[in-house]
C-alpha cells in the first residue's frame, strides 16, 4: 500500500522507516506500549467487521486453492517488492498491495485472504526486514484491518448493485482506495501520538498522496476486470505493471542518488562553517549521524604534533582508537575508506555491555596522512543493519569532512604558533599583553597588578661560546625554573631571544618586590650545559600598575625599569617617573604629541551629566583623545602627563578649551542650555595668563563664563598655593565656575574649599565604584555629599557604572552624576544624536525610576574607562575596574 513517510533531513536526504516504523522512539516502552495498544484496536474493529459480513465464508467467484495460494505469494512479493521514492518533499511507500487485495475480493473468501496476506507478509518481515516485536504486531494488525474493511465495504456495494463485472471492478477500486485512506488514518494518528499534530499530518498527507491511492486502485481494477474476462489477458497485462514498477523504482533511485549528492553537499557546507576544528568535528558527528540515519557517531582527530594524544568527540559503544598505529585500528586505518565492523570484526572494539550489532568506520585522510576516523554505530532501522549505499555515504561525507578538518587544523596551529613560544611553549608577547588586560579586568580591589620582566645577562655568550643549541636548552630550563615559582593566576611569557615577562596580582609591595628577587636568585643558580656548569645572572624590572593597561603600559613600564636594572647592575628595579623621562619612548611620545597638537590631531569627546533630582542632563564634560596613527589609542594619563614635564600643557590646555567651547557653542544652537566641565592641569594654576585666554576662548564663541566649569584636584592647591589661588580668583572674576575634581584623593583642608570660590565638588570614582561593596566608601560618599551640601556646593559624582549605584546616590541626595551607567563619553556628532534621541524624564519622582530613560537611552557601556584623564593632567589614584 502506497503511504506517505516523514522525511528526516530537511533536505529530504534521508528518509524514516516504512509505516509502523515511524512510530518507534529508541524502543522506549511507552512507544512499544502504544503500538501495541493501537494494534489491539485495529484487531477488535477488524474483527467486528468481520463478524458483520454477510456471506463470509464464501468468495463472490469462487476458485481453487492454487487461487488462494496464488493470492498469499502476490501478498509477499508486493511486500518484499515495497520501496519509497519522493515527491513533494515526503517519502512515499510504494507497494502495489492493492493488486492482491482486489483479486482476494473476488475470488477468496474472507478468512483465508487474511490468512494468506499475514502468513506472506510476516515470512517477508521475518525474513528481510526483522523488525521488533511491536512493530511487527502493528504491521499484522493493519493488514488485518485493510483487507476486512476492503472486503466489507466490497460486499456493501455488490450487496446493492449485484456481482455484474463492471460492479465487481468498480466495487474492487472503491474497496481499495478506502482501504488505503483508513491506512494513512491510522498511521497519521500513530505517528502524532508521538510528533504531534494529527489534523496538520492528515491533511498534509492527503493533498500530497491522494493521486496514489486513486492510480493503484485504479490500476488494480483493471487487472481485475481483465482477469474477469480472461485469465491469459491477466499475463499480458503484467508486463506494463511490470514496467511501470520498474520506472517508478527507477525514479526513486535516481532521486535518492540526487538528495544525497544534496546531503553531502550540505554536509560539507554546514561543517566548513568554522574554521575551529572541535566545532567542525561537533557538527561532524551531528549531521553524520542524521544523514546515515544512526544512534552516535564519534570522530577521533589525531593532532599533528601529538598522534597519541587524539582529540576524541561524541560517544558510541566501541573502544575509539588511542592512537594512529592502536594494533586493533591498524587494519580498518590502514584501509581507504568506509568498511563495517561486525561479527568478529568488531568484538576487539566492542565496549563492554554494548548492544551494537555493526558499526561503520571510515578514516579521514589526505594527501598527507590520515587525520582521523569517523565511526557510525547504533544503525536506526528494523535490522540494525548498514547497507553498500550508507558505505558510500558515509566515505563521501569522510572525505568532504578532510577538507575542512585539514584547513581547521592548520589554522589552529597558526593561532597557536601566533600565540605561543615555539621553544618553550610558553604564551608570547602577543599572548601576555591579552592575559594583562585580561587579569587587570578581573583583579579583586584589594589586589594591585604587577608585570615583572626579566633578561638574561650572559645570554649571547652562552650562545657565542657553546652554540644555538646550548642556549635553546639554558632558555627551556629558565622557563621551568620560572614556571615553578608561579602563584594562582600567575602567566609567564617569553617574550623575546632572552627576556621573560611575568603578569599577576599581590595584596601589597612587598611581596611583588620578593617575587622579582625570587626569580632573579632563582634563574642565577647554576646550568649544566653540554657538562659545563656556568651561571646566568639575570635584571628584573617590577612594575606595579593600576591604570593603562590597554595600551601596554604596563610591559612598557616593566621594560624600562628592567633597562635601568641592567644598566645600573640593580638586580630588581621599581619603575619610577624618573627613570622613564629618560627613555628615547619618552621622547618620540614627546615629538609625535607636539606633531598631534600642531596638526590639530587631537579630538575631544563629551560625556554628558545627568542632574539627579530632575532627572535631565545639565552639562558635559569635555574629554580629550588621540589616535595615533602607528600607536593607536593612547592613553590621556600617558601623553598629559609628558605634557606637563615638557611645557606642552599650555597648548593641550589651549587647544581643549578653544574646541569644547566651540561645540558647546554649537549645542546652545541647537537649543540645548547645556553647561561645559573642563579640567585643569596643576601646570595650568601656575599659568598668569591662563584667566585671560579663557576669556578670550568664551569671546570668540560668544559663550556665557557662568556655563563654563573648571576642574582643578586638591592636590594641585598645594604646589606654589599663593600663585595658584591667585589664578583661581581671576577666573573666578571672569565668571566661570569652579569645581574641586577627584575630592577624597588629596591632601588639601577644608579651609581652602571655605576660602575658595567654588561652587561644586566631584567625589572620586574610585569610592563611587565600590558605594554598594565597601561600607567605607558609603560612608565618604554620604559624608561628602552632606559636607557639599553645607558648605552651599553643588555635589557631583563620577564614574557611575550601574543602575544601582545611580539610585543610592539619589537617594543620599547627590545632585550630579557622570558615568557610563548614563553614557560613554562620545564624539560630539554622536554627543547630538545622542541628545536627540534619548528620552530622559523631565519630571521628579520618588524614588527615580531611572531604567526609564538608562536602559532605553543613547549609547552607553557597561563600565567606566579609569585611565580617562579630561584635559590636562593625569590621575594619581588607584582606578575603578578597567574597561
Amino acid at each position: 500500500m502506497s503511504t506517505p513517510q516523514p522525511v528526516a533531513a530537511e533536505d529530504g536526504a534521508t528518509l524514516t522507516p516504512r509505516v509502523a516504523a515511524t512510530a518507534d522512539t529508541a524502543g522506549s516502552s511507552r512507544p512499544q506500549r502504544d503500538t501495541v495498544l493501537v494494534a489491539a484496536v485495529l484487531l477488535a474493529t477488524a474483527g467486528a467487521l468481520f463478524a458483520s459480513l454477510p456471506d463470509r465464508d464464501v468468495a463472490v467467484q469462487p476458485s481453487s486453492i492454487w487461487v488462494t495460494l496464488a493470492v498469499g505469494v502476490a501478498f509477499a512479493v508486493t511486500e518484499y517488492s515495497v520501496f519509497r521514492f519522493i515527491f513533494r518533499r515526503e517519502a512515499l511507500a510504494f507497494s502495489l498491495s492493492e493488486i492482491p487485495i482486489a483479486f482476494s475480493l473476488v475470488y477468496v473468501a474472507c478468512a483465508p485472504a487474511v490468512l494468506v496476506r499475514v502468513v506472506g507478509a510476516l515470512a517477508m518481515m521475518l525474513a528481510v526486514r526483522r523488525p521488533p516485536f511491536h512493530k511487527v504486531v502493528l504491521n499484522l494488525a493493519l493488514f488485518v484491518f485493510e483487507l476486512t474493511l476492503a472486503f466489507t465495504v466490497f460486499r456493501g456495494i455488490t450487496g446493492v448493485a449485484g456481482d455484474e463485472h463492471v460492479v465487481l471492478v468498480m466495487a474492487s477500486i472503491v474497496a481499495g482506495a478506502v482501504c488505503s485512506i483508513a491506512s494513512a488514518v491510522v498511521m497519521a494518528f500513530v505517528i502524532s501520538r508521538f510528533e504531534g499534530g494529527f489534523w496538520q499530518r492528515l491533511s498534509g498527507e492527503s493533498v500530497i498522496a491522494w493521486w496514489l491511492f486513486v492510480v493503484n486502485s485504479t490500476l488494480a481494477g483493471t487487472l481485475l476486470g481483465l482477469a474477469l474476462i480472461s485469465p491469459w489477458l491477466l499475463l499480458v497485462a503484467l508486463v506494463p505493471v511490470g514496467l511501470l514498477w520498474y520506472i517508478i523504482r527507477a525514479y526513486g533511485a535516481i532521486d535518492q542518488r540526487l538528495r544525497e549528492l544534496n546531503a553531502v553537499h550540505g554536509f560539507t557546507g554546514r561543517v566548513g562553517r568554522s574554521l575551529d576544528p572541535d566545532e567542525i568535528s561537533r557538527a561532524a558527528i551531528v549531521e553524520a549521524a542524521i544523514l546515515l540515519r544512526s544512534e552516535g557517531a564519534a570522530l577521533v582527530v589525531f593532532q599533528p604534533d601529538a598522534p597519541a594524544r587524539p582529540i576524541i568527540h561524541g560517544s558510541v559503544g566501541v573502544r575509539l582508537p588511542g592512537s594512529s598505529d592502536e594494533p586493533e585500528w591498524v587494519d580498518v586505518l590502514a584501509f581507504d575508506g568506509a568498511s563495517v565492523l561486525s561479527g568478529d570484526t568488531i568484538a576487539p572494539v566492542r565496549a563492554q555491555e554494548a548492544d551494537i550489532r555493526e558499526v561503520m568506520v571510515s578514516r579521514i585522510s589526505d594527501e598527507s596522512g590520515v587525520i582521523g576516523v569517523l565511526v557510525i554505530a547504533g544503525r536506526k532501522s528494523p535490522d540494525k543493519r548498514f547497507g553498500p549505499d550508507d558505505l558510500m555515504l558515509l566515505r563521501s561525507l569522510a572525505e568532504q569532512l578532510a577538507a575542512s578538518l585539514r584547513r581547521g587544523l592548520l589554522h589552529q596551529r597558526i593561532e597557536r604558533e601566533a600565540r605561543e613560544d615555539a621553544l618553550t611553549g610558553l604564551p608570547n608577547r602577543v599572548s601576555f599583553e591579552r592575559s594583562v588586560i585580561e587579569i587587570a579586568a578581573k583583579r579583586s580591589g584589594d589586589d594591585h597588578l604587577f608585570v615583572i620582566m626579566l633578561d638574561l645577562d650572559r645570554f649571547k655568550e652562552v650562545n657565542d661560546t657553546l652554540g644555538h643549541h646550548a642556549g635553546d636548552e639554558l632558555l627551556c630550563v629558565v622557563s621551568q625554573r620560572l614556571a615553578a615559582l608561579l602563584g594562582p593566576g600567575d602567566v609567564l611569557a617569553r617574550l623575546a631571544s632572552d627576556e621573560f615577562a611575568i603578569v599577576g596580582e599581590r595584596s601589597d609591595r612587598e611581596q611583588m618586590l620578593a617575587m622579582a628577587w625570587l626569580c632573579v636568585s632563582d634563574v642565577g643558580r647554576p646550568v649544566t650545559l653540554d657538562g659545563l656548569e656556568i651561571v646566568v645572572t639575570a635584571s628584573a624590572g617590577l612594575a606595579i600598575v593600576d591604570e593603562d593597561v590597554e595600551d601596554g603600559a604596563p610591559l612598557r613600564f616593566a621594560d624600562i625599569a628592567m633597562f635601568n636594572a641592567k644598566t645600573q647592575r640593580l638586580g630588581v628595579e621599581i619603575y619610577r617617573d624618573e627613570i622613564d623621562r629618560r627613555t628615547p619612548a619618552r621622547l618620540a611620545m614627546l615629538g609625535d604629541l607636539s606633531s598631534a597638537i600642531e596638526n590639530d590631531e587631537l579630538k575631544v569627546h563629551l560625556q554628558p551629566k545627568l542632574d539627579l533630582a530632575s532627572g535631565t542632563v545639565v552639562g558635559t564634560e569635555a574629554l580629550v583623545r588621540w589616535t595615533h596613527p602607528v600607536r593607536g589609542d593612547v592613553s590621556p594619563a600617558q601623553f598629559v602627563r609628558i605634557a606637563e614635564d615638557t611645557g606642552l600643557i599650555k597648548q593641550l590646555t589651549d587647544l581643549m578649551l578653544k574646541r569644547s567651547i566651540g561645540h558647546v557653542r554649537a549645542i546652545h544652537d541647537r537649543g540645548y542650555r547645556l553647561g561645559l566641565a573642563v579640567n585643569l592641569s596643576t601646570h595650568d594654576l601656575l599659568d598668569t595668563k591662563l584667566a585671560a585666554r579663557v576669556e578670550q576662548h568664551l569671546s570668540a564663541s560668544r559663550v556665557d563664563p557662568s556655563m563654563l566649569t573648571l576642574e582643578i584636584t586638591e592636590s594641585s592647591l598645594l604646589i606654589d598655593a599663593p600663585r595658584a589661588r591667585a589664578t583661581i580668583n581671576e577666573l573666578h572674576e571672569v565668571g566661570v565656575r569652579l569645581s574641586i575634581d577627584d575630592f577624597g584623593t588629596g591632601y588639601s583642608s577644608l579651609s581652602y574649599l571655605r576660602r575658595l570660590p567654588v561652587s561644586e565638588l566631584k567625589i572620586d570614582q574610585s569610592f563611587v565604584a565600590n558605594l554598594l561593596l565597601d561600607e567605607q566608601d558609603e560612608v565618604i560618599v554620604r559624608s561628602t555629599i552632606e559636607l557639599g551640601h553645607n558648605l552651599g556646593l553643588v555635589v557631583v559624582a563620577e564614574g557611575v557604572e550601574n543602575n544601582e549605584v545611580l539610585q543610592q546616590l539619589q537617594a543620599f541626595g547627590c545632585d550630579i552624576a557622570q558615568g557610563y551607567c548614563i553614557s560613554r563619553p562620545l564624539a560630539p556628532d554622536q554627543f547630538m544624536s545622542w541628545l536627540a534621541t534619548t528620552s530622559l524624564p523631565s519630571l521628579k519622582t520618588d524614588p527615580m525610576d531611572f531604567s526609564r530613560w538608562v536602559d532605553a537611552g543613547g549609547p552607553h557601556e557597561p563600565t567606566s574607562d579609569p585611565t580617562d584623564v579630561h584635559t590636562a593632567r593625569s590621575r594619581t589614584h588607584p582606578p575603578s575596574p578597567t574597561w
